[in-house]
């Protein structure tokens, strides 16, 4: 995710009239229909009659434990019919089920994230087609880290996370806290969706910022998002096929059985749950040991943790499998000392001073502006405070 900006007060969501999710039909062939009778020559736009409204909804979600109950209930909440018969779609559907049986063990790992992410769309009536923004950001890796500073499932930046309330400090990160992001993910896509109307321009706002999507669109008369017409016109390639990567996997997902992807191995999967922390300090790899469970397991679901490390004054979340909340459901933490900070190489780190400018800065190690932004999670319009540390490199 890259230049993300919140448009509006969060609490706006919950103002906000809840409408069914919209059924717009796609505007090429959906794989399996009858051919139609001429050939289609342009892709019609997508801009919206209504805008539709999204917000938090208070029904639970029912538990998924199955592949077919979560590709059902994620099939459910697509608002388009896969799959469009366009040349850039069709390569991304060559490029993830080029091996049907790697694709097949590749969605069956991330299953039970997956599932975790539909409970959350479910909350706050969003496309299922927004499920499938993980799989292009990170792969559903809590841990991922991806250019610049952008880390986590959803690929949040620094200052994005400071925007949408997500801690960041020494000790935590909640841009790897998978529950966390994803929440504040979901807010800011439900805010996204009720400014554009359209899933697929809220998803290249989300990519390049929403700001100069808007501006796109206003530029050229309202146009809504097509591949075909390349418009908004003077969104960025990369944008576009960002787009086409979601609606491969739509169609990949949406039609597993026709492109050979097989899932009847994975018979049950074993949802995530978050259970809560006792009071104190201790650490990842403490409570492995003591509960007997593989460390790399907790680390892999937990990575907001830094360094494994769980301070008094961190969240008090730990997500597990299902299946292991019976055996934490009480237990009294152990108790590890603190790990000693982690430093960054001093030549590394600036350290600003009086009179400095990011672009002073950026010419006097040799860095290019661009990287001490994405680094920082820095813009144009950003103050420097005297004593602040900028990263020179990754």
């Amino acid at each position: 995710m890259k230049r993300l900006r919140v448009l509006g007060p969060l609490g706006a969501l919950l103002l906000a009239a809840c409408q069914t999710q919209p059924m717009r039909p796609a505007t090429d062939e959906p794989l399996g229909s009858k051919p139609a009778p001429t050939p289609i020559a342009v892709e019609t736009k997508t801009a919206p009659e209504q805008v539709t409204r999204y917000f938090l909804l208070p029904a639970e979600p029912q538990p998924l434990s199955s592949p077919d109950q979560i590709l059902q209930r994620l099939r459910a909440r697509f608002v388009d019919a896969p799959c469009r018969k366009l040349p850039r779609i069709e390569y991304w559907q060559g490029r993830y089920a080029g091996s049907p049986k790697r694709f097949s063990s590749q969605i069956a790992a991330i299953l039970p994230m997956m599932a975790t992410v539909l409970d959350a769309l479910d909350r706050y009536h969003l496309p299922g087609e927004y499920a499938l923004l993980p799989i292009a950001e990170s792969w559903y890796r809590p841990q991922a880290r991806g250019a610049g500073d952008h880390v986590g499932l959803w690929q949040i930046g620094r200052s994005t996370a400071h925007t949408l309330d997500l801690r960041v400090d020494a000790t935590y990160d909640g841009r790897m806290d998978a529950l966390a992001s994803t929440d504040a993910a979901l807010r800011y896509l439900a805010q996204l969706n009720n400014q554009f109307g359209d899933w697929r321009l809220a998803a290249a706002a989300y990519n390049v910022g929403p700001y100069r999507v808007q501006k796109l669109v206003d530029a050229n008369d309202g146009a809504g998002f097509s591949h075909a017409l390349r418009e908004p016109s003077g969104l960025p390639s990369g944008t576009f096929e960002y787009l086409a990567r979601i609606e491969a996997l739509a169609c990949l997902l949406g039609h597993s059985e026709r492109f050979g992807i097989d899932l009847s191995e994975a018979d049950r999967i074993d949802p995530l749950v978050a259970i809560s922390l006792p009071p104190g300090q201790s650490s990842l790899k403490a409570i492995a040991e003591q509960q007997d469970i593989p460390v790399a397991l907790l680390s892999a679901l937990n990575p907001a943790f830094r360094q494994g490390f769980i301070a008094s004054t961190a969240p008090r979340s730990l997500l597990i499998p299902e299946s292991l909340a019976d055996r934490l459901a009480q237990f009294e933490l152990p108790k590890v000392a603190a790990p000693p900070p982690a430093t960054i190489p001093t030549d590394k780190v600036h350290v600003v001073r009086a009179g400095d400018t990011l672009g002073a800065i950026a010419r006097r190690h040799g860095v290019k502006l661009a990287q001490l932004f994405s680094l920082n999670g820095l813009t144009g319009r950003s103050v420097l405070r005297i004593g602040q540390r900028i990263r020179l490199a990754p």
